[in-house]
Parts: structure tokens; C-alpha cells; sequence
């Protein structure tokens, strides 16, 4: 898997302006139902990609039940163009999350008091929604 890795690629998944590396990779990590390990998730979670495929796809391979990924798996839900994603995207959606999610990210916390990845992905979510 070597060229692959989310592990071994850090600097291409986290470096801003590096989208077509680390989609290649994201999108690798989905089509092969690759499992991410701890320090995988450690980095995805540090990820501030604003690309909406890319959050969706980060949302399939962390595949928690967090309000943050929630918000991922709406913005894979609605891709129109990776089947795949959108699939998975809604089968790992959880309506209650969901809510919980909307209410928290949109009207009990300040867009100023959210970390970077929050901030992205709301505004991300709100072009959408």
C-alpha cells in the first residue's frame, strides 16, 4: 500500500493546497474499504481540507458518531458525482446525531469560538444546506 498511506503521506494530506494528492489517496483509502489505524485518525482529524468530497470521504474512514462528523458525512451524502461516497455517506448518517449536530454547530456555539476544521466544515455544510 507504501504510495497510499494516509500514514506515510502526512505532509500531502495536511498541506493545504495539496487536493489532488491527498483526494488520490482519500479516494484510495474508499474504494479498497482500507481500515485507518489510530495515528490515521489522529491526522485526519487534523485535516482543514475544504473540499467537500474530501470532508465526505474523511467522514466515511473516521466513521464516528461525533457531531463534527456528522456534519462530514451530510456534505458525502450529497455528492452527486462518487456513488460510493454517497452511499456510504448515508448509510453511516444517524438523524439524531444529525440534529444534535445542527443545533450545536449553528445555533448554541459562535462561529469565533469554533476550532479550524469546525469552522471549514459549517461553512462548508452551509453552502450546501
Amino acid at each position: 500500500m507504501g504510495t497510499y498511506s494516509i500514514e506515510n503521506s502526512k505532509e500531502s494530506i495536511l498541506r493545504p493546497n495539496s487536493e489532488f494528492e491527498r483526494r488520490i489517496i482519500l479516494q484510495y483509502y474508499l474504494d479498497n474499504d482500507v481500515q485507518i489505524n489510530e495515528i490515521e485518525r489522529n491526522i485526519l482529524n487534523e485535516c482543514h481540507v475544504s473540499e467537500h468530497e474530501s470532508i465526505g470521504i474523511i467522514g466515511c474512514l473516521l466513521n464516528d458518531k461525533s457531531l463534527l462528523n456528522s456534519l462530514r458525512l451530510v456534505l458525502g451524502a450529497s455528492n452527486r458525482s462518487n456513488f460510493k461516497l454517497s452511499t456510504l455517506s448515508n448509510s453511516l448518517l444517524d438523524s439524531n446525531t444529525l440534529k444534535k449536530a445542527v443545533s450545536y454547530y449553528f445555533k448554541e456555539n459562535n462561529y469565533d469560538n469554533l476550532s479550524r476544521s469546525e469552522q471549514i466544515i459549517r461553512t462548508e455544510f452551509n453552502l450546501i444546506y
